[in-house]
């Protein structure tokens, strides 16, 4: 091909034609230029397809992640009901007699879930370089709000409670003096059950360790309330995307 076109232009410049010449140079230049334009808008469209099909695949990982967080929330505003009826039951007592030591110290325990929120796959959609979004710019946008908005917001809650939590914690293990824990079964204790049953039920009638117990039903009832909230709106996004996807598809 290459030959063919030397051919060309050496007959024209024997016939010393340089006008006809000139044009056929100018056409092989435009011919060139379009070539080459049509070859950077091909390798354009293919790299935008693999970026596209990387991306919904990444979307799938954190359609996936996001399935999980959504168990493990109902799973813990479910324990924070469940824990709730335990405290309620248990302030409701008048008389703490029929309560062994091990059972009583078990019922003045409070704790929080602190969820693990599966983060991986939306660190590989931050970090995988696609800029242009294309049909899933708004699945996109959406999955944003939800990591860097969302989620930094109810864990800004869950740290207050934790904080709440230490404070309790506080209490019974350095500033209360009357009663020694059994928590850990191989360490022994030098308290007999008796005297520890008496120290603990005069607690119990002390406002302290009450407030603490109600300040914890208090901080359920809350978390409950955002993880339920929390759990609905997942399950909304995940269709959201899920429907992108297909869509798209």
């Amino acid at each position: 091909m290459i030959n063919f076109f030397r051919k060309i232009r050496k007959q024209l410049a024997d016939q010393n034609k340089p006008l006809k010449y000139f044009r056929y140079a100018l056409g092989e230049i435009v011919l060139v230029m379009i070539g080459i334009l049509l070859a950077l808008q091909v390798n354009n469209w293919n790299e935008a397809r693999k970026d596209q099909q990387e991306l919904k695949n990444i979307l799938l990982s954190v359609v996936a992640d996001m399935k999980v967080d959504a168990q493990n929330i109902k799973w813990a505003s479910e324990s924070h009901k469940e824990d709730n009826e335990r405290i309620k039951s248990f302030l409701n007592h008048a008389d703490y007699s029929g309560f062994t030591r091990d059972s009583l110290e078990q019922s003045l325990e409070i704790w929080y879930i602190l969820i693990d929120y599966r983060m991986n796959s939306y660190y590989m959609l931050r970090d995988s370089g696609i800029t242009e979004y294309g049909r899933y710019a708004d699945a996109v946008t959406e999955i944003k709000y939800h990591y860097d908005v969302v989620i930094p917001q109810i864990k800004g809650l869950e740290e207050d409670i934790m904080q709440s939590v230490q404070e309790s914690e506080q209490f019974w293990l350095l500033e209360q003096n009357t009663y020694e824990f059994i928590k850990e079964k191989e360490l022994p204790s030098q308290q007999s059950d008796e005297a520890a049953l008496t120290a603990l039920t005069r607690l119990l009638k002390s406002p302290i360790p009450r407030n603490i117990l109600k300040t914890s039903y208090r901080n359920n009832k809350r978390m409950k309330s955002q993880y339920d909230w929390f759990g609905k709106y997942i399950d909304e996004e995940v269709k959201e995307i899920e429907d992108a996807i297909m869509k798209a598809d």
